[in-house]
């Protein structure tokens, strides 16, 4: 069953960018081979209205079929048909659930608080917050990560220049301390060379 749902994936990624240019289509399938995107979009509830920032190329809203899934991307090299360029404060309203994908660790740890702090206002009371980063305690699939991470900054195909990791207890602290609820973190890498991990955390349904 899940070779069919990998091999339909590639399917359906190959019908939404297959008319990319050919960097941009091996940048999608890369990024489709090395990230457990289809465990993250296991994590959105049917049907559910989602903001998923830094969205890259779009890829995770192609896969998360079972969601009305908004993408907000700065960088205009990686403009198409219903991807938002901007940040994520270019697009109005409350959502469901907030995605953050492979983004926190191109941006300095000393902005992720205020980023929560604006992530918590587009979240309905009781909403999810869903971030899939990389676990920097398992040392060598991050050091992997890392030289990954190196080789697609020096090619040009990010934005952004930091490599800020946290541990998964400290995240999951911060987390607790810009007002999240429920949070959990798990790893979900294997069979891929990341060490990927996945927090889930809800806004509490009083506010903040």
């Amino acid at each position: 069953m899940a070779v069919v749902r990998f091999i339909r994936a590639l399917i359906v990624l190959h019908r939404a960018f297959g008319s990319l240019p050919m960097r941009a289509r091996l940048h999608v399938l890369i990024r489709f081979l090395t990230a457990p995107l289809l465990r993250v979009a296991d994590e959105v509830p049917r049907g559910a209205r989602v903001l998923d920032i830094g969205a890259g190329h779009g890829v995770f809203a192609v896969l998360a079929e079972h969601a009305r899934v908004f993408s907000v991307e700065p960088d205009v090299r990686k403009m198409r048909a219903g991807l938002i360029i901007g940040y994520d404060d270019c697009i109005r309203g409350t959502f469901d659930v907030v995605t953050i994908i492979d983004v926190l660790y191109k941006i300095p740890a000393d902005q992720w608080d205020s980023l929560l702090a604006r992530i918590a206002t587009r979240l309905r009371d009781g909403g999810l917050l869903i971030i899939k980063e990389q676990d920097p305690t398992a040392r060598l699939k991050n050091s992997w990560n890392r030289a990954q991470e190196w080789l697609v900054s020096l090619a040009g195909l990010t934005l952004g220049e930091s490599f800020s990791y946290e541990t998964p207890r400290d995240f999951i602290a911060r987390l607790e301390r810009a007002g999240f609820t429920n949070v959990t973190a798990k790893r979900i890498d294997r069979f891929y060379p990341h060490p990927h991990v996945v927090y889930r955390a809800q806004r509490s349904a009083a506010g903040r």
